[in-house]
């Protein structure tokens, strides 16, 4: 009783932390729902094995995946989920980060002291926002998938010990490629399909190799150059899915009018197109801590980051100018974004299975 005392009082403890929690970047809302089926479980043990036609009728899309999720916990122990609650919700904070307090002038997370690679990417974070532009005000909404971008670029940083390490202690069911989802488009939609594939292959290798009867550390030192490539392939699909969409929303602007749109070019440039191209700039600069992959990734979106600035340098005049430029230099450059980058992706990944492979002889050979 004593330990099923505690891990309560725990979680109860995390639950209220949880709701004071403002994260540095948007959670995917495959990690919401792992929570909202975790605490479900805990608080209310099983879902029930099945609704009728009436309440499935009534249920909406959201409340349906809330149930789903909330089901296919069904069989694990109320404490059980409380542990596990808690485990996911120390992941999500570290892999997320914690936004700054507004009252903080030092720099500082709310919350304290925050581990080692949330110090990381709460850095990245920070040293992307202070290169922004000046044009990007405090209330700028900045793309779900330009926000994440400095988290996958730690997550690229990651060193082939420590990636071993994380994987021999990853369930199956617990893979962290498993866990991502397209952040550019609703995952399922045509526009989500460069990051769908890029993820599916990455899920795919993850899961072949948490389930493969191998020797898992000469295995994991193999894949690790091929798991750091698809994270920089990742990275430059968000930035180039984020250029053409933004490109497609310009142009509708331009000819339907933002109030058919809902959306202004001044928006448009604030949210969008000029942390675009900051981000881009970002990737290729020298940093401790920046992986050769992300640098070369940024090399290749050295031409959107050009589109991006000039574009902004445009729109400081006029901004009808620089959106029309930012929409035709997209369109004479779609051989780049269409062709070249794919087929330079699919050429690093070769590059990665072989370095993979030399890693791999390495490791057997104990050199």
């Amino acid at each position: 009783m004593a330990t099923e005392s505690s891990t309560t009082t725990l979680f109860r403890a995390k639950v209220a932390s949880m709701k004071d929690w403002k994260p540095l970047n948007p959670p995917s809302n495959r990690d919401r729902l792992e929570l909202y089926a975790l605490h479900k479980q805990a608080v209310s043990g099983d879902a029930p094995a099945r609704l009728n036609t009436a309440q499935q009728q009534q249920q909406s899309v959201g409340e349906r995946a809330k149930f789903n999720a909330w089901k296919s916990k069904r069989g694990l122990k109320q404490d059980e989920a409380m542990t596990a609650y808690v485990t996911e919700c120390d992941r999500q904070m570290r892999v997320y980060g914690t936004a700054a307090s507004v009252d903080d002038s030092s720099g500082t997370t709310s919350g304290g002291a925050t581990s080692g690679n949330n110090n990381s990417t709460g850095t990245t974070a920070r040293a992307a926002s202070t290169s922004s532009s000046t044009r990007i005000s405090s209330t700028s909404t900045m793309p779900r998938g330009i926000a994440a971008i400095p988290l996958l670029c730690v997550a690229a940083a990651e060193n082939k010990d420590t990636y071993s390490a994380r994987m021999l202690r990853t369930n199956p069911s617990e893979s962290w490629w498993g866990k991502q989802e397209p952040l550019c488009a609703e995952p399922g939609s045509a526009f989500a399909l460069p990051e769908t594939i890029v993820l599916h292959v990455a899920n795919q290798v993850e899961h072949v190799i948490l389930g493969a009867p191998l020797e898992p550390k000469n295995l994991l030192a193999a894949v690790w150059p091929v798991h750091n490539v698809l994270i920089c392939i990742w990275i430059a699909f968000i930035h180039v899915c984020t250029l053409i969409g933004s490109a497609v929303l310009a142009s509708k602007i331009i000819f339907l009018g933002k109030k058919r749109v809902g959306v202004s070019l001044e928006d448009l440039f604030q949210d969008t197109i000029i942390p675009l191209g900051t981000s881009a700039s970002a990737l290729s600069k020298s940093h401790p801590r920046q992986a050769t992959g992300v640098r070369v990734v940024g090399l290749a979106l050295m031409p959107l980051s050009w589109i991006c600035k000039m574009s902004g340098n445009l729109a400081d005049g006029t901004i009808a100018v620089g959106a029309m430029f930012y929409a035709w230099a997209v369109m004479m450059s779609w051989f780049y974004w269409l062709s070249v980058i794919p087929w330079s992706a699919v050429g690093a990944v070769w590059v990665g299975v072989v370095v993979g492979i030399c890693f791999g002889i390495i490791e057997i050979a104990g050199v």
